[in-house]
């Protein structure tokens, strides 16, 4: 349950998990807003195509980090984040696909190739499996936790290349905490269906509102479904509350005026 260590690099201002620097053949990074080209309210290392930030500064910026991290530009993939289960694979060669098809979990056993996800509250999540050397990386807000998302991915990584829980490190990004995140009784509904009732000691109401621990809920599903519980970090950063909002967008606090932080990992 390590905290996620600070780093700084250049005018990056980005965030590694221990049990990931602990592999030297893996780069990884849960980028802030620091160290890009863009402008405005998307100052500076904005990763959200969809807002109305220059194409060509949120490209550079994407660049920019996976040099970072030693990935090649052309060996950069990046999620289509639509809050689905979808999940694409990168099994030996990297293939054409459809880019505006909606998928929010990227996995690879490719050397090379850089996997990125975004986030502004929703989870940025990673897997690394160092004995079959799979990665993966999973964007999850609450109907990803509600779709289950981050177990079928595993499941997904299981039934490819026989990946085992006992060898596989996860790690939860910054996200959004469960006092930040306030909600309609619809949401605790939904993840009470999927997780057989056991989320309800993660879940409690306030007043007319509900207020949901998605970090807890991920962390306790990533448990059961084998995964070590000393190898599952979950950082306590929430973009909503922290206490350095000009590091960090946040859905909640900033609404659609915004960017996107970025999270890449890839297997050198």
């Amino acid at each position: 349950m390590a905290e996620l260590l600070r780093r700084e690099k250049d005018n990056f201002i980005y965030y590694t998990a221990p049990q990931l620097d602990a592999y030297r053949q893996l780069s990884h990074a849960f980028f802030t807003r620091a160290g890009g080209v863009s402008e405005g309210v998307y100052d500076s290392l904005n990763f959200r195509f969809a807002g109305e930030d220059k194409y060509e500064n949120v490209i550079q910026n994407h660049l920019l980090a996976g040099q970072l991290l030693g990935a090649e530009p052309q060996n950069i993939v990046c999620t289509n984040q639509k809050h689905t289960d979808n999940i694409r694979v990168f099994k030996d060669t990297v293939h054409e696909f459809d880019a505006n098809e909606p998928v929010d979990a990227l996995v690879t056993n490719i050397k090379g190739l850089c996997l990125t996800a975004y986030f502004a509250d929703c989870q940025p999540i990673m897997f690394y499996d160092h004995k079959k050397q799979v990665c993966a990386i999973v964007h999850a807000g609450w109907r990803g936790v509600a779709n289950a998302i981050a177990i079928k991915t595993l499941d997904k990584m299981h039934e490819i290349w026989g990946c085992e829980g006992s060898d596989i490190i996860a790690v939860v990004g910054p996200s959004i905490c469960r006092v930040c995140f306030e909600t309609d009784e619809d949401v605790p509904a939904m993840l009470m269906e999927t997780y057989d009732g056991y989320v309800s000691e993660y879940i409690f109401k306030k007043g007319d509102k509900w207020h949901v621990d998605l970090k807890n809920i991920t962390y306790r599903a990533l448990v059961q479904w084998g995964l070590s519980p000393i190898n599952v970090s979950v950082s306590s950063l929430c973009p909503a509350c922290t206490h350095q909002p000009e590091l960090w967008w946040s859905q909640r606090r900033n609404g659609d005026e915004r960017g996107v932080q970025g999270a890449m990992i890839m297997m050198k």
